[in-house]
């Protein structure tokens, strides 16, 4: 495909003019092989879409479902340590009893 080709079939795609070939149907274990394939040679998901005649969001959809990113294996977001409760004046470094203004910070703590 020439790059005004290309560009003319993500245009339509993204804009729902035409539709995809593929669209709506059930994956094939080929397709899912393809896909796989693609996705580990850096294969652009606009690119996979188009050579496999489905949406984008059908792409990201499935690589999600097949984890293609290993974020069941290495997720990105962990649950951080609890912060422990903190008195409100920045005085007291978290001794509550040696804050001089204790009454004004569970005070406050308080109207929260």
């Amino acid at each position: 495909m020439h790059e005004y080709e290309i560009y003319e079939a993500v245009t339509s795609m993204r804009n729902r003019t035409v539709r995809m070939d593929r669209e709506g149907d059930y994956w094939t274990e080929e397709e899912k092989e393809q896909l796989v394939k693609l996705f580990r040679q850096g294969e652009g998901i606009t690119a996979i879409a188009i050579k496999l005649q489905r949406t984008e969001p059908a792409i990201m959809q499935q690589i999600e479902k097949m984890d293609l990113y290993r974020r069941k294996e290495a997720p990105l977001r962990r649950k951080s340590e609890p912060k422990p409760p903190a008195c409100l004046c920045d005085n007291c470094k978290l001794d509550h009893t040696s804050c001089p203004h204790r009454g004004a910070c569970q005070q406050s703590v308080e109207d929260e």
